[in-house]
């Protein structure tokens, strides 16, 4: 017999108001594997110059490591 166990899971946000009217933005989200410095930080130079407006990172503990997302913002010229 196996048994299956579900345990809590820990979420963090954080989200930042911009003050920008939202058809003046241009969003965009991605996720992030918080473990891996460097998929993080390919990911955050894609969107060097834009303004980071959320965060939010994921884990259990029956999950190794954290899952992140992250939503990013600029004005559309």
């Amino acid at each position: 017999m196996a048994m299956i166990g579900c345990q809590t899971e820990n979420v963090s946000s954080v989200k930042w108001d911009t003050g920008v009217p939202g058809e003046k933005m241009q969003t965009m989200y991605e996720r992030v594997d918080m473990r891996n410095k460097s998929a993080r930080d390919a990911v955050f130079k894609k969107y060097d110059g834009w303004k980071l407006i959320y965060i939010s990172e994921y884990t259990t503990g029956n999950k190794l490591g954290t899952d992140g997302a992250v939503c990013f913002e600029r004005v559309i010229k």
